[in-house]
């Protein structure tokens, strides 16, 4: 085999500055969806409608890049990269892997057929961020084989264990490739089953409680696979373990630490290298933890975390040979693979000075005790410096974050360094590096930083340890990544996240990091998410998820892909190299934390978290009831032992259970969440000696009611309470009030009478309290009840119960024009029409709700409805949805951009949804045939203006483009403020002629990034954003880099459609009266007559916004459309700017 490897500068490797264009291969959409699952098998349609394509230009030729959003590469280097995707599966114990295909759909195609006469690109192997040779790969013998190449359609490895699992990854190649022929074969839709054969099924279920973490499991379901396990519910309420391994000389400094973690509902198990069942040494520790994990029960289960206390002479770390690595300190399942069983984390430190400092942190940032919180809502975003890869790789990661998660719409401040252009100070400016330095003494909640480094820190722009001294952040530490190459390396002398966790109340409360080199393909999965085109604006769709997203997991990601905590995140980021198939192993080694693996970092200051509880409960107590929000983390400890931790469901009830408190004093309770302010509050603990009597337990009946033992609005509550005397002696004549201020609720028996209530005994009140809950009531509302029980013996013991109320909650889910039968089928308002407005209604509350009427109006003069009485629905049960129809007419001569408002009302008379529905009558756009920038009000910059273009426009004669001649490093910018009536949305087509990833149109709405293209297009393209009612600025902005240009260096607009505007003081209607239009509708023929004696032009386009006639007199002008197809089309009078709508029978 003769393979070329050509050392060379990336520039004069390859660079991707040409076209890219879509093939469409078949009909439908690239999805893939798992349509069944169980233990034994589960079942898969993977289906590729389409592929893009770019040219790329090397030293070696031309080659085209086939691209496929969330596909990877997993050909050889030097031979056709094909895209496949990449699923992670979890396999059964015991269980053998076998494919079955189903049933196979494919298409071979040529792609010279597309314009490509070259060959498909080569694989190229990831690049470290330290080389500085980059090597070309071709294979010559490959490229002229005469055969069809590739990988098999549907293959798995098995990769490793973790937490007692076995994972494969999944992978779907549908493209093989004939390099002489140049021929595609795709499978265009495949269906496949994969079966698990002889699983041991006991054993299966068996491991996966015994090793079951709940902050675990999220990681484990990220198997495509994953099914829930038997008897979850039996170990869902257990606390996660933590362990601590340390050097005997910091017991003392780390003592804070433990206490907190027990508290906050850990259970902490202290291992010091002096003690002989631990050790000194890499296998001794190791062994000391693999025991612990395999002799787990359900009660004392696998650990979770592991914290590491001491630098590597304290505790050692393992070493490969090539760096130091902790992560095999937690693999113990797999015989010997990489993937750790733990989250694990290191406080590195040579004196307990150093702890303390580590310590003192952690728990300012867990307790929430910093001075001004305020520093969280800052954040410190860096691609730095390298001319081949920063521009893609780099800005492509941080663009990813700003656009999505860390921006103005998160409350955050940003503080944003961009290579070479696109942040106020980019990386390679000399300022870059005092100004980051300055950011994060200021104090930033969150910093991220990608390109070169070495162990003493940040490279280009430079923060290094020297640096660390003089920072003045006091009190205002965050947590900071750095993906580049041994700012992790402990094994150095000290390292740069050694150093800056160990500045005194300053610095960082954790770092993530290497231990040894990383690599930008690599590093761009771990923060954005797998994907085979990394480019400088990703987007979610294109990507699968990475650190950034499931560190913030707000776009509908299931619970499973929650990674909040910082040992969580470097697993998410592992995982995402894993599913890419890159350098997974090494990146499993070297991803370090400094810090708390368990600590959750805050993005942006927290909100508070709303908990309520009882103050005081007896000793012999054995449950206690806390009422918080859902995802909650509950802890009750007392006297440094914890009694019990749960996760708070959906209604937020949690109720701790734990053996019976056996002393009077304090206990603690602790409530955390991710993105909130920690709960620290205690309830006392008081004698028993005596009687104590408290609830216990509660049923409703509703027998006048629907009978289904829940409370719902408008119902006669029967409520039958248990109670409990956890003292050691027995009560008499007992009293039992109960009482509440909620609105909701209306008590009509509310006292009853116990004869005795015996020690340690529970008893039903003789009859229930009865309530009446309102008609109308909030769904879900939680109505508090106090329980006032009163004895013989002056005794007051007060309980707290809790009744969530049940109501329907009536909406709308659709508003949808329906004219395909009645009009033209456009779907708009358009003047002449009769059509059908359908809304879709909905229950998604959890009572049902009966005879209902929904009734839409308008507010239009133009608009006729012709079933002004509305719409009955008899009866929608909770989740339901059902369509109600409203037949409407429009007037044939309403003006062209008249707003139709339609307020809606559905309501049974108490439970009532309004909305209104606004749709412009016709199209307000802009297409500038008017030659100029004068229909509307735009705003330009006189030194780059735009200007208008007859060169092969959308629809018409002309169109708008960037600025002719612009220079490098400027930007040319068009804008409209426009007072937008009524939320809808903003489309134009755009045409790109630039340097691919380098030169930008960019579509801002409100100075806010929504869109961003560059290359070079074949043809025009639609895209469309919503927009919000109120002042909006538009802005088309066309950005230089201070590089080369290609094509005609510039971007085109055409046919801007706006939404509903206010079209100003002038009004259409005003200049409508000098202008008519007859007959309307037409057989044919029709006339526009005007009454000033002016010249004008008049234009005539098609349903499709094509421009099909036009007319330019100063006396009246007619047209004949009696051949075209009937339907309705738009006529412009310019200069007025005034659009008509004409109906041709």
């Amino acid at each position: 085999m003769k393979l070329k490897n050509i050392f060379l500068s990336i520039f004069l490797v390859f660079s991707f500055n040409i076209s890219a264009l879509d093939i469409n291969i078949s009909e439908g959409e690239t999805y893939f969806s798992v349509t069944n699952k169980t233990l034994s098998e589960f079942s898969f349609i993977n289906s590729v409608s389409d592929v893009t394509t770019m040219i790329v230009k090397t030293e070696e030729g031309e080659f085209v890049k086939l691209i496929v959003p969330a596909y990877n590469s997993d050909s050889k280097n030097g031979e056709a990269e094909l895209p496949v995707l990449q699923k992670l599966i979890r396999v059964p114990f015991g269980s053998e892997i076998a494919v079955k295909i189903i049933n196979l759909e494919e298409k071979t195609i040529n792609l010279s057929d597309y314009g490509f006469s070259i060959p498909v690109f080569p694989n190229q192997p990831s690049i470290s961020k330290s080389a500085t040779d980059i090597p070309f790969y071709f294979n010559e013998e490959y490229y002229n084989l005469d055969k069809f190449t590739g990988n098999n359609i549907v293959e798995t490895e098995l990769l490793g264990k973790m937490r007692g699992q076995q994972l494969a990854r999944l992978s779907v190649s549908p493209f093989s490739y004939n390099p002489t022929k140049n021929e595609l074969k795709v499978v265009t839709k495949v269906e496949v089953k994969i079966i698990f054969k002889n699983i041991d099924v006991n054993t299966d279920n068996a491991n996966r409680i015994k090793y079951y973490s709940p902050e675990f499991e999220s990681l484990l379901k990220t198997c495509i696979n994953n099914t829930p396990i038997t008897g979850k519910d039996v170990i869902t309420t257990y606390p996660v373990k933590y362990v601590i391994i340390s050097d005997p000389q910091f017991q003392a400094a780390l003592q804070p630490l433990v206490d907190w973690k027990t508290k906050k509902g850990f259970m902490v198990l202290e291992g010091y290298t002096n003690d002989p069942l631990v050790g000194n040494t890499t296998a001794s520790i190791h062994a000391y933890l693999q025991n612990m994990y395999d002799n787990a029960t359900v009660i004392d289960p696998a650990p979770t975390y592991l914290l590491i206390v001491g630098d590597n002479a304290e505790v050692p770390s393992f070493n490969t040979g090539q760096h130091v690595s902790d992560m095999y300190y937690c693999e113990f399942d797999g015989n010997g693979d990489f993937y750790p069983e733990m989250y694990y984390g290191r406080l590195s430190a040579t004196s307990a000075a150093e702890v303390e400092i580590q310590v003192n942190k952690t728990l300012t940032h867990e307790l929430y005790t910093f001075t001004d919180p305020s520093f969280l809502d800052e954040v410190v975003l860096v691609a730095g410096v390298d001319a081949s890869f920063a521009p893609i790789h780099g800005n492509g990661q941080i663009n990813y974050g700003t656009d999505n998660y860390f921006n103005v719409a998160h409350n955050l401040t940003i503080h944003n360094y961009l290579y070479g252009s696109g942040s106020p100070i980019t990386s390679d400016m000399p300022a870059a590096s005092a100004a980051i330095i300055a950011d994060v003494s200021a104090g930033v909640g969150f910093a991220n930083y990608t390109a070169h480094c070495g162990s003493s820190g940040w490279s280009d722009p430079s923060f290094e340890n020297s640096d660390v001294n003089g920072l003045q952040n006091n009190d205002r530490f965050g947590f900071m990544i750095g993906n580049c190459c041994q700012s992790n390396k402990f094994d150095d002398n000290v390292c740069f996240g050694e150093k800056i966790l160990r500045s005194n109340n300053k610095g960082a409360v954790g770092y993530i990091g290497g231990s040894n080199n990383t690599y930008w393909d690599e590093d761009f999965w771990w923060a954005v998410g797998s994907t085979s085109n990394v480019t400088a604006n990703p987007t979610y769709a294109g990507t699968d998820l990475g650190v950034y997203d499931c560190l913030m997991h707000e776009n509908g990601e299931s619970q499973a892909d929650w990674f909040y905590t910082a040992g969580q995140m470097i697993h998410s980021g592992n995982l995402a190299v894993t599913q890419a198939g890159g350098s997974e192993q090494y990146y499993w080694e070297i991803y370090h934390l400094m810090g708390d693996p368990s600590l959750m970092p805050y993005i942006g200051v927290p909100t508070i978290l709303t908990v309520s509880h009882g103050t005081a409960t007896p000793v012999g107590t054995t449950t206690f009831l806390v009422n918080t929000e859902e995802n909650a983390y509950v802890a009750i400890s007392m006297n440094g032992v914890l009694l019990d931790a749960q996760l708070a469901g959906p209604t937020g009830v949690v109720n701790l259970t734990f053996t019976a408190l056996s002393n009077v004093g304090t206990a603690d309770i602790v409530v955390t969440k991710q993105f909130k302010q920690p709960y620290i509050s205690t309830v006392n603990i008081i004698s028993p000696n005596a009687p104590f009597v408290i609830y216990n337990s509660h049923n409703l009946n509703d027998p006048t009611g629907n009978n289904n033992l829940e409370a719902d609005y408008n119902e006669l509550i029967e409520l039958d309470v248990e109670l409990n005397n956890v003292g050691s002696q027995p009560t008499q004549n007992v009293n039992v009030i109960i009482s509440t201020s909620d609105m909701y609720v209306t008590l009509i028996d509310s006292t009853d009478f116990l004869a005795t209530v015996n020690a340690n005994n529970t008893i039903n009140i003789a009859s229930p309290f009865t309530f009446q809950v309102a008609n109308f009531v909030p769904d879900q509302h939680l109505v508090t009840f106090n329980l006032t029980i009163t004895d013989n013996q002056a005794n007051t013991w007060n309980s707290t119960l809790f009744v969530t109320l049940n109501a329907p909650v009536l909406g709308d889910v659709f508003f949808t024009i329906d004219d395909a039968i009645l009009g033209n089928g456009n779907g708009k308002l358009d003047a002449g029409e009769t059509l059908d407005l359908i809304v879709d209604v909905e229950n998604s509350g959890h009572a049902e709700i009966m005879n209902m009427n929904a009734v839409l109006s308008t507010l239009s003069s133009y608009v006729t409805i012709n079933n002004p009485l509305g719409v009955t629905v008899n009866s929608l049960t909770p989740l339901q949805q059902q369509s109600t129809v409203f037949n409407i007419t429009v007037n044939s001569n309403t003006p062209i951009g008249n707003l139709a408002e339609f307020p809606f009302d559905f309501t049974d008379g108490t439970y009532t949804h309004t909305n209104t529905f606004a749709k412009t009558i016709g199209i307000i756009d802009e297409d500038y045939e008017t030659g100029d920038f004068t229909q509307y009000s735009w705003i330009m910059d006189p030194s780059f203006p735009w200007v208008i273009s007859t060169n092969n426009p959308y629809e018409g004669t002309n169109c708008s483009r960037s600025a002719l001649n612009q220079p490098d490093n400027t930007d040319s910018e068009l804008s409209i403020d426009l007072n937008i009536l009524a939320a809808g949305d903003i489309s134009f087509y755009k045409k790109m002629s630039s340097e691919q990833d380098y030169d930008f149109l960019k579509f801002k709405i409100n100075s806010q990034k929504v869109g961003e293209w560059s290359g070079i297009d074949a043809g025009w393209s639609l895209v469309s954003f919503p927009v919000n009612a109120g002042q909006n600025t538009f802005k088309w902005e066309y950005d230089k880099d201070g590089g080369f240009s290609e094509g005609q260096d510039c971007a085109f607009v055409d046919y801007i459609v706006f939404p509903p505007i206010d079209l100003g003081t002038v009004s259409l209607e005003e200049n409508f009266t000098n202008i008519k239009l007859y007959p309307n509708p037409t057989m044919g023929s029709f006339e526009i007559t005007f009454s000033d004696n002016k010249n004008h032009t008049a234009l005539i386009y098609d349903f499709n916004g094509k421009l099909i006639y036009s007319e330019n007199s100063s006396e009246n002008i007619k047209f004949d459309i009696s051949k075209n197809a009937t339907g309705t089309y738009t006529v412009k009078i310019m200069p007025e700017g005034i659009t008509y709508q004409i109906v041709k029978k």
